[in-house]
């Protein structure tokens, strides 16, 4: 990237130079006056451009880069070859979102050739607590996106309770009433509840060690750090794409999820991704909500 910027203001001195030069050749003072002005002009929009263009070459390398790290820590595995439990039983990550698919395409016999194109094309899998604070505000704009994206069934929302970090004293039964009483949540099929399933340590479920580390912190950490971290997964590969803080508010999502739908390239993270994930790193270390040996129940 800075040799990128520095290109761009050499083209520019250059230009700066070359203008000045032609103005003092002139021999009218008017008229190389007025050249000077001409040229100052088309600096100045020239510069703007060039600007422009910096900032472009910036948002688009960050996303690069950011996908690089994800292709970097990810392996051959994807959601699809994991289960989850709900009442009690172990349910393919397929069956819970209620992924289908449309017609393959077919060869000349007739024959179908491979799966067409995925329903679902978007999930978010988040780890909550409903005795977080952030809970009164996250569920419901949980709910509201999976109200606007998943009324076609494009979008899914995957919650995860767990007794690890910071105390859960209900069982899975009744948080999944607490949340269906006081949010609604999971009267909309878009909106799926889990079992309480471990995070972190040797008995961590298999898709959260999975999930956890192939989309790392950008910071490079695997495991979670607090409540309500949100992952959000390409439906089409069953593949996690990017990673958000605690803080990060639910409707902040918004336009990746809908890039996902509509089957185009992930925006660049929103202005406060980054620092939400500063604040987070701050968080992990003295926060109640922190996931942390000795803590709760964190290693069994």
């Amino acid at each position: 990237m800075p040799q990128t910027r520095r290109a761009i203001f050499s083209s520019l001195i250059s230009t700066t130079a070359t203008a000045a030069a032609g103005a003092i050749l002139i021999g009218n003072t008017a008229t190389a006056s007025a050249a000077e002005d001409e040229s100052f002009e088309m600096i100045k929009e020239r510069a703007a451009k060039l600007a422009d263009r910096a900032k472009d070459i910036e948002a688009q390398s960050e996303v690069s880069n950011e996908a690089r790290i994800v292709q970097q820590n990810s392996d051959s595995r994807s959601a699809y070859d994991f289960t989850l439990p709900v009442a009690g039983k172990d349910v393919p990550f397929r069956e819970l979102i209620k992924q289908e698919y449309s017609s393959g395409s077919t060869s000349d016999g007739g024959e179908v050739v491979g799966k067409g194109v995925a329903m679902v094309k978007a999930i978010l899998v988040v780890n909550m607590k409903q005795d977080d604070p952030i809970a009164r505000k996250n569920i419901p704009e949980f709910i509201s996106l999976a109200a606007k994206f998943g009324r076609t069934n494009e979008f899914a929302v995957i919650l995860c309770p767990s007794d690890q970090g910071y105390f859960e004293p209900d069982t899975s039964e009744l948080i999944r009433l607490k949340l269906a009483s006081e949010y609604g949540y999971g009267l909309n099929p878009a909106c799926i509840l889990t079992d309480k399933v471990n995070l972190l340590g040797s008995g961590a479920h298999p898709f959260w060690r999975w999930i956890e580390g192939t989309c790392r912190t950008p910071s490079g950490l695997g495991r979670i750090q607090g409540n309500f971290e949100k992952f959000l997964v390409n439906g089409k590969t069953g593949k996690p794409v990017r990673r958000y803080p605690r803080q990060y508010a639910p409707f902040d999502i918004a336009d990746d999820i809908n890039a996902l739908v509509r089957g185009k390239a992930l925006p660049p993270a929103g202005a406060n991704w980054k620092e939400e994930w500063r604040s987070a790193d701050k968080e992990a270390v003295d926060n109640q909500f922190r996931f942390q040996k000795g803590l709760n129940v964190f290693d069994q």
